[in-house]
């Protein structure tokens, strides 16, 4: 959990005497999307960083995994008693576990005034207005299949902020059984490719240089909804032509069975497309995958694979993966494992299978106990933290170019093209330039370099 739009982050959200903290849970789109409510929100509210000078209080939540849901409902208990000193206090729950709760929140959490799901975001201002006008609670969780992202400008960054994230579409047509997304966020429906470009214009112009374009299965962009303009790679070589030379371009996340020839090639012939691909595969054996719905085999996965590596040999592969899925045996375990010997993730993101209510894996057999679950996890993130050290040991004495991100103490952090991130010594001017810098030691998830002068 932690806090996004508060006084130290300087993000301008009007100059009005009321005051709001917004609160996320979750990925980086849930992040974009906080910063889209504060960006509805800037000619009526201003930020504070102490939650107890709100006026307005907004939690953004995930409910990927079920400890999201669970830190929700504690952190609205303590809200509680906050909300009996402040009666006039406002507090809304948005994003994911809005949408799969709906009206329910009310009936367990009464003093929650305002629920609304990742569509209905763009709603928030005359919802809160509602709220003014004496309705005490307000709601707004309808998805429609034809959904239209409507245009907001460019959600404002944080001042100095280098990286930046654009959402390109939203929604999933897959139905992995594991996943509540396509429940909760909707169809998959792309945003018009101006309104993209016209954002990360709007992004460079506030310093940004280093931008993700996000969505739930980015390489689908262009197939459905309303905006059917262009493809995912011709959208990706509009940006490069017209932003190339500012930015450093990345995207996430990825699916395996949609990533084309064509989107491959987009890392030899686009220059601002960063040499970094999250290709989540979640399992290491074809019955785990075909139980899961993914629509690919290990054997397809690892041409893809193979074909990157052979094009951009400098191409750094992170991954996702679930244990512990129904009816994931000791073998479909060890296949996992041997996946990660042979591809050598530069970072794995792992976790225990999940069981979020309403997906098709909620009524699978075959549940795998906790304790072995919690074993299998251990076993794989020791394998992937070894690979990954090795992995990240081959960029030692090297000289690369890193775009300083932060100054955090006396130390910078930034990032190169690969998404490694390197901690070095230097002064906070430097941050948002390019600097060579040659890297001494590799850790497991990070490098430490000096600057080359």
């Amino acid at each position: 959990m932690k806090s996004l739009v508060t006084a130290s982050d300087n993000i301008t959200l009007g100059l009005g005497p009321k005051k709001c903290h917004i609160i996320t849970f979750g990925c980086q789109m849930n992040e974009y999307d906080s910063q889209t409510m504060a960006q509805l929100l800037k000619d009526e509210y201003q930020p504070t960083a102490f939650i107890e000078e709100a006026d307005l209080i907004l939690i953004n939540t995930c409910s990927i995994r079920q400890k999201a849901e669970h830190k929700l409902y504690s952190l609205l208990g303590r809200l509680k008693a906050l909300k009996k000193k402040k009666p006039n206090l406002k507090i809304g729950v948005a994003g994911c576990v809005a949408q799969q709760l709906g009206n329910k929140l009310f009936e367990k959490m009464p003093h929650v005034d305002l629920v609304i799901g990742p569509q209905g975001l763009y709603k928030l201002p005359e919802l809160l207005k509602a709220l003014e006008n004496g309705i005490k609670h307000v709601s707004e969780t309808a998805l429609a299949s034809d959904f239209k992202i409507p245009f907001v400008n460019a959600p404002l960054p944080k001042s100095g902020q280098v990286r930046g994230f654009v959402t390109i579409m939203q929604g999933c047509d897959n139905f992995c059984t594991y996943c509540i997304v396509p429940y909760v966020r909707g169809r998959e429906t792309s945003r018009p490719s101006n309104d993209i470009l016209n954002e990360i214009e709007s992004l460079i112009k506030q310093g940004v240089k280093d931008i993700t374009l996000l969505g739930q299965n980015v390489n689908s962009y262009g197939k459905k909804g309303p905006h059917k303009d262009i493809s995912f790679p011709k959208l990706l070589t509009l940006i490069d032509k017209n932003f190339g030379k500012d930015i450093r371009l990345r995207f996430t996340t990825s699916h395996p069975k949609d990533l084309s020839d064509e989107l491959i090639d987009c890392f030899v012939e686009l220059k601002s497309l960063c040499e970094h691909l999250h290709l989540p595969v979640q399992s290491g054996s074809d019955k785990i995958l075909k139980a899961m719905n993914r629509h690919y085999k290990i054997e397809h996965y690892l041409e893809k694979v193979n074909r990157l590596r052979k094009i951009c040999p400098e191409i750094t592969i992170t991954t996702d993966i679930i244990v512990g899925f129904p009816g994931e045996s000791h073998d479909d375990f060890l296949r996992t494992l041997d996946l990660l010997k042979t591809v050598r993730f530069d970072q794995a993101f792992a976790f225990k299978y999940s069981e979020r209510p309403g997906t098709a894996a909620e009524a699978f057999k075959n549940k795998i106990p906790e304790e072995i679950k919690s074993e299998r996890l251990t076993t794989l993130l020791e394998l992937q933290n070894q690979i990954g050290l090795e992995q990240y040991k081959k960029m030692e004495t090297k000289t690369v170019k890193v775009l300083i991100e932060s100054h955090q103490g006396k130390k910078l952090v930034g990032r190169t093209r690969g998404n490694h991130i390197v901690n070095l010594t230097g002064n906070e001017e430097l941050v948002g330039r390019l600097l060579n810098v040659y890297i001494e030691r590799a850790c497991h998830h990070s490098l430490n370099g000096i600057i080359v002068h």
